[in-house]
């Protein structure tokens, strides 16, 4: 039989070009001979049996590249699908690990997240709910979301189609199978409600079906009203991305192997961040029949096959999901290096970087928009950004500014940032409220909202800045260099705010810094800079940075941060290291400061302070493999496994004074009541030892702790989160 793609090329020019709906006719070609073959199941496919493994993260992407995830769900599932559509899941295995104490996301879920066949008229994706639950059959079936296969015979109604190149050759054996690649997009005007694909489709070119479809869904028929298209940038955004690979099974059939759903959503008034829900699956182990009988076979052929059909999501007893064992890998491991980065190429038109100019009401950050701390007290701020797009590619603009109520200040910047490939050049101009908290973890910006509740475990620089910087991404975003030179004054600040509104806790002084201006030159490098050892994500990561002043202020600044955190089977280890050194003029702010802020469990507040120091903390945990089905409260709010796990971790640090100098920038963070420094070098190294157990994926602590670094008795401690 001649190639498909012979017969496509030379159909072409004997089919009308509708250049609405494809580039070409030979585009029309191939989508019509593919739509043709995915019209029908494969008359020899009756059923099908697989086994799933998913892993399901929830985190944020911070708008400047680094990614951290808070909690990590893995699940087991067997999966049984029929020929006419129906199908079900069943989840024989979960368990999971978390940040923090939350709610299980498997809960929410109302359906099945796997898409089992790419064969039909719509795909069921993860929205709506089971079919069979809650008497859903017949017309209220209706309200589980179906969206249009981009190879459904209502296709030309709602999409456009590009592309038809051969974009890859796979060697099977001693088979190859030439990949072909088409672009589709949907038509504009289209009925309301209407779930549509955007992205692009690979083609087995010699039989025409779906080797693999990646791109984003989303709701047609928004409003054109003028009030929406002005408010419309400013609310709650949210974007679904599907990549849904097929493999090869039996030489016959294209079927799932790997699929990945992906949620993200962002609030553009309160910054680039954009909270992320993922949901990576692998499907092994395939077990195929046939049509039940030859008449069967006969009636399928004829019979439509691309309805949609129910589905069933099952849930195994809770006996039964905690005595699963054949976990086929380590929990982290499918989710380790997804990026949300990974889709921006098959975006919506609102997030890419082509297009018309867009002017938003937006901050960079949410703390830009509002905040609360001892110094400022209540802020509030608003932004304005210019994406250029189209008109300068890569070009961003953005002016921020808002008023601290209690200090009495207005603070904000203006800046410009310009992408191009892997280049990030940028320009800045602002006063800002620094911290200046160190070796602190990724993503922490400073005091949001705790101070209202009476903590605000901080301490800040009124810092006036101008400069400029380049960063330079290398092999592939996994490393990055950043060269930033300018201006910048510092300049002390006091507290307005002696205790907190809501919990009535006195607040400390805000420790004094040395003002000055001073010609800023800084250099970092990062290798890996989603690897935090804090959060769920795996992985090893690394960064080096050197931060110089001259002029009034004039001083050097080297920091060393390795951090690493890996799943074992029922083992997780998790460490970091931190290490600082500060020469010429020993500037308080600038100091190294220890404490309990750094975990060193059972020492004060930023007790120990130098122009020298290190910390090394480290955690090991053994999951017991009891108690691993989740706690349902109510129908849809589960609380995570018990998951019991027996832990370890010990926490050592050290800070040293050099000289005269760095005693007397020591004494210039202040004095307690009593006349004592505030901090004072550790000496010997301090160190400290927890054991316990952790509960809930981790996520809560009981257990004992003690100093080792002198004699002192055991103490109860209960740890919300991770901390290690």
């Amino acid at each position: 039989m001649l190639p498909i793609l012979f017969f496509a090329q030379t159909a072409a020019a004997n089919l009308p070009t509708d250049t609405a709906t494809y580039s070409n006719a030979a585009v029309r070609a191939l989508v019509v001979e593919a739509a043709r073959i995915n019209h029908r199941v494969p008359p020899t496919l009756g059923r099908y049996y697989a086994n799933l493994e998913s892993e399901i993260s929830v985190g944020t992407h911070d708008g400047g590249g680094a990614e951290m995830s808070a909690s990590i769900e893995q699940v087991a599932s067997t999966l049984t699908w029929a020929r006419t559509g129906e199908f079900e899941q069943r989840v024989i295995g979960y368990r999971a690990q978390a940040l923090g104490l939350e709610f299980a996301t498997i809960g929410f879920l109302r359906n099945s997240w796997a898409v089992p066949s790419l064969y039909g008229n719509r795909l069921a994706l993860l929205f709506g709910r089971d079919t069979t639950r809650g008497g859903m059959r017949g017309a209220n079936a209706r309200r589980t979301m179906f969206a249009v296969h981009p190879l459904a015979d209502d296709r030309e109604r709602v999409y456009r189609y590009s592309g038809g190149n051969l974009v890859e050759k796979l060697r099977v054996g001693d088979r190859e199978i030439r990949i072909v690649h088409i672009e589709v997009i949907p038509k504009s005007k289209l009925p309301s409600r209407t779930i549509l694909f955007s992205g692009e489709i690979d083609l087995d070119v010699d039989r025409m079906n779906v080797v693999r479809m990646r791109g984003a869904f989303a709701s047609s028929g928004e409003s054109d009203s003028p009030l929406n298209t002005l408010l419309g940038p400013t609310r709650l955004q949210g974007v679904v991305y599907v990549e849904l690979v097929n493999s090869e099974v039996n030489q016959q059939y294209w079927l799932p192997s790997y699929q990945r759903f992906e949620a993200q959503a962002m609030a553009p008034v309160i910054g680039d961040a954009k909270a992320v829900f993922r949901i990576v699956s692998r499907f092994r182990d395939y077990q195929i029949s046939a049509p039940d009988s030859v008449a069967g076979a006969a009636n399928v052929v004829r019979e439509d096959t691309l309805r949609a059909q129910p589905h069933v999501l099952r849930i195994a007893a809770a006996d039964s999901l905690a005595r699963f064992r054949a976990w086929r890998s380590d929990i982290g491991a499918a989710t380790a290096s997804a990026t949300s980065d990974d889709f921006a190429d098959v975006a919506p038109p609102r997030w890419r970087t082509s297009g018309p100019p867009v002017i938003t009401l937006q901050t960079e950050r949410a703390t830009d928009l509002i905040r609360f701390n001892r110094v400022e007290g209540l802020f509030t701020g608003l932004g304005v950004s210019a994406r250029f797009r189209d008109a300068a590619p890569g070009l961003t603009t953005r002016v921020i500014a808002g008023y601290a109520w209690n200090e009495r200040t207005v603070r904000g910047r203006i800046s410009a940032e310009l992408r191009r490939n892997v280049w990030t050049y940028a320009i800045r101009v602002g006063r800002s409220l620094d911290n200046t908290n160190d070796f602190r973890v990724p993503l922490d910006s400073g005091s949001s909202f705790g101070a209202l509740f009476g903590f605000d475990d901080y301490d800040y620089v009124d810092r006036y800045s101008a400069g400029v910087a380049v960063t330079r991404s290398l092999v592939g975003n996994s490393a990055r260099v950043r060269f930033e030179s300018g201006w910048a004054q510092d300049r002390n600040t006091v507290a307005t705010l002696t205790r907190g509104p809501i919990v009535s806790t006195h607040f400390l002084p805000n420790r004094g810094v040395d003002a000055g201006s001073y010609v800023r030159t800084a250099i970092t490098v990062e290798w890996h800079p989603d690897a935090a050892a804090e959060f769920m994500r795996t992985g090893a990561g690394a960064a080096l940075s050197y931060l110089r002043g001259d002029g009034e202020l004039k001083f050097q600044r080297v920091e060393l941060r390795l951090s690493a955190r890996q799943n074992k089977d029922r083992w997780t280890f998790a460490s970091r290291f931190d290490a600082g050194a500060l020469v010429g003029d020993r500037l308080s702010q600038q100091l190294f400061e220890l404490g309990s802020t750094q975990n060193l469990a059972g020492y004060g507040y930023k007790e120990f302070a130098g122009d020298q120091a290190a910390v090394l903390r480290g955690l090991v945990m053994y999951r017991l493999n009891v108690l691993n089905a989740p706690i349902h409260l109510t129908s849809r709010l589960w609380l995570p496994s018990l998951s019991p796990a027996l832990f370890l971790s010990a926490q050592t640090g050290w800070t040293g004074a050099s000289d005269a100098m760095a005693r007397a920038a020591i004494q210039r963070l202040g004095t307690s009541a009593d006349g004592l420094p505030v901090s004072v070098v550790t000496g010997n190294a301090r160190a400290s030892v927890n054991a316990g157990i952790r509960l809930f994926g981790g996520a809560l602590g009981i257990g004992v702790a003690r100093p080792i670094d002198r004699s002192g008795p055991w103490k109860m401690q209960v740890d919300l989160g991770q901390l290690f």
